[in-house]
């Protein structure tokens, strides 16, 4: 029995849907409502209680750790390997993970956040709103959520994340300049973990995404895009996730899936 307790396809909340897809894994999809602030409501921090998704349940083990948690999927079930044999490339691997998960997905988060969730948030019930704070377990969640929700997330901050995410798309371009894939001449978890996050940029930051630009960032993109395990997971989203791939996959060019 797998059990997925998460969000959209998309950043942390899509890593483990794109994973098992890619191998050919059944499992049950529960969808946690982050608008609704379902990850932090007492049926899913039974499940998790520090309120993060992911949460990926089996044989009755939690893990709560996206990235850690596709390599135990990889190592613990049938299906292409999503791993590198070569220690070298292995090692790469982990190394652009981190970087992703460190660095480059916190700053994409919170250049999105203060553009997209803050404002909805402007107008609502001072007290109401502490008291959702209130209801976030761990507490640097907490402070990023009191920043979204007052609208005080310091400009620099915002500043010093568009600094990070244009360095990492210039880092990755420079990668996919010498490989096909991130960690050398196979499809890895690399890749995944960037693409869970990276798949919308040519709609996102057109000026810094694009064949002119980031020519080999773009060629990966494609390929990404055209495989059939991560456009499986891409439709699963229920809000704007799935739609936004769509609009990505017709700007790259890359075909519909059958039946789409």
């Amino acid at each position: 029995m797998l059990d997925v307790h998460t969000w959209e396809p998309n950043a942390n909340s899509g890593k483990p849907l794109f994973c098992l897809h890619e191998k050919g894994v059944p499992f049950t999809y529960h969808y946690v409502d982050m608008g609704a602030h379902e990850h932090h409501a007492p049926e899913f921090l039974a499940i998790n209680p520090d309120g993060t998704i992911p949460a990926i349940v089996h044989n009755g083990f939690t893990m709560t750790e996206s990235t850690p948690a596709m390599e135990y999927i990889d190592e613990a079930f049938m299906g292409p390997p999503l791993r590198p044999k070569d220690p070298f490339r292995r090692w790469q691997m982990r190394v652009l993970m981190r970087y992703m998960d460190n660095v480059v997905a916190p700053s994409l988060a919170m250049i999105a956040s203060n553009r997209l969730a803050a404002p909805r948030f402007a107008g609502e019930d001072p007290d109401e709103l502490r008291r959702r704070l209130d209801r976030i377990p761990l507490p640097e969640r907490r402070a990023s959520w009191e920043q979204l929700m007052f609208q005080s997330t310091p400009p620099t901050d915002i500043a010093e994340s568009e600094r990070r995410a244009s360095d990492a798309i210039r880092r990755f371009d420079g990668i996919l300049a010498h490989e096909p894939w991130l960690a050398g001449e196979d499809f890895s978890l690399a890749d995944i973990c960037v693409f869970a996050t990276f798949y919308a940029l040519p709609l996102a930051r057109p000026q810094e995404v694009n064949d002119q630009a980031r020519p080999y960032l773009m060629r990966w993109l494609r390929a990404c895009h055209a495989r059939p395990g991560l456009q499986a997971a891409l439709r699963m989203g229920k809000g704007f996730i799935s739609q936004r791939a769509a609009e990505v996959r017709e700007r790259l060019g890359v075909a519909e899936p059958a039946g789409a």
